[in-house]
């Protein structure tokens, strides 16, 4: 298995570092990306930024203590990784296993950087990798995708308790002025028509008599909301019904987003 590296990672400097000596710097790459993909979790509470240097013994199942290797470029932390490596031995020789536990980069030369280090990591064979997202790049830098056998699960439901709250609370990638006709038994507080009226700078969604141009389930909403799946899709499996023509399509474009969302870590 080879990785193609786009330029400039060979710039990247990498060095290993005891986790909790460079947590600070970590967290401010993490904190960086918060606001480029939707649905990572601000860690912002206390305690929620040492959430990376959880290490019991018991729990690591054989592997080595958490290990942590920090990127950077002119002096300045552009990325880091916190893996795991696991010994072992097999019918062709040394088996080892990369266990990754996190990994962020502040641009595509730091990320690659950090992803062949894992790759070329003496006396292993396979590297672990789970809870990443859908769409990341080292999928296009592989040379064999299907060696790398990718499963696609999910992570993330999105409830929405409060629709004009939540409406407005997001931005969306092109002008959208829409009616959207919501049904919900459970919370019976967002049922009726809502106007969302939104472009990339922001929103504004409260009731109106005005007729509606999509009807759909609060449930088919929250799947919507995070801009992983299309309305269109939706609308494809019954679950939005579009009641004025060429609504779907503009609020499905505007509903969506350039990265796929992703939850990092639980909570």
């Amino acid at each position: 298995m080879t990785l193609e590296v786009p330029a400039g990672t060979d710039a990247v400097r990498l060095r290993y570092a005891a986790p909790a000596e460079v947590l600070e710097a970590c967290e401010a790459v993490y904190a960086r990306l918060v606001p480029q993909r939707p649905g990572m979790l601000a860690r912002h509470r206390p305690g929620w930024e040492r959430l990376g240097l959880l290490d019991p013994e018991d729990g690591r199942e054989g592997a080595s203590p958490l290990q942590c290797v920090v990127a950077e470029r002119g002096g300045r932390t552009v990325g880091f990784a916190r893996f795991r490596v696991k010994l072992g031995w097999g019918p062709s020789g040394h088996d080892g296993r990369v266990v990754l536990e996190e990994l962020y980069g502040l641009d595509p030369a730091a990320q690659a950087a950090l992803w062949r280090f894992l790759f070329d990591i003496d006396l292993t064979a396979v590297l672990e990798v789970r809870g990443r997202p859908v769409d990341e790049g080292w999928q296009y830098q592989v040379s064999d995708i299907r060696r790398c056998l990718p499963r696609v699960r999910d992570q993330y439901y999105v409830r929405l308790v409060d629709v004009g709250a939540a409406l407005e609370a997001r931005t969306y990638q092109t002008p959208v002025d829409v009616v959207l006709e919501v049904s919900d038994a459970f919370c019976p507080w967002n049922e009726g028509r809502w106007r969302l009226t939104g472009d990339a700078e922001g929103a504004s969604c409260a009731r109106t008599a005005d007729a509606a141009d999509l009807a759909l389930s609060v449930r088919a909403l929250g799947a919507a909301y995070l801009g992983g799946v299309p309305l269109a899709s939706l609308a494809a499996a019954g679950r939005v019904r579009e009641l004025r023509r060429g609504a779907l399509a503009e609020a499905s474009v505007a509903f969506g987003s350039t990265v796929a969302p992703w939850l990092p870590h639980g909570f």
